[in-house]
């Protein structure tokens, strides 16, 4: 079994897993797919397509990929995409440039 991810990290919870997306809506392709009780690592997060009353989407850590929250049980504080981008800009937080 592969060993737990630094955190943040998210579970998958839906009893037949969760596809992985190239964007966060269910209307983009699907570019994987993560088996029940995966882990894996989570870079950040957005508010995008409402799943089941479930508004948040993931960022994996490893690979350009997306999965809705609502399949997702996370372990550890998940920033916002925004925040993160910001922080390796060097920009201030909630600032964009342009």
């Amino acid at each position: 079994m592969p060993a737990t991810p630094q955190q943040p990290y998210g579970t998958v919870v839906s009893p037949t897993g969760v596809n992985e997306r190239e964007y966060p809506s269910t209307d983009s392709a699907v570019v994987g797919h993560l088996g029940h009780n995966a882990e894996v690592a989570l870079r950040c997060k957005v508010r995008a397509q409402n799943i089941d009353g479930n508004d948040i989407w993931y960022l994996l850590r490893e690979r350009q990929a997306w999965v809705a929250a609502r399949y997702v049980r996370n372990t550890g504080d998940v920033p916002y995409c925004r925040d993160v981008a910001s922080a390796e800009s060097g920009e201030p937080a909630g600032e964009s440039a342009g």
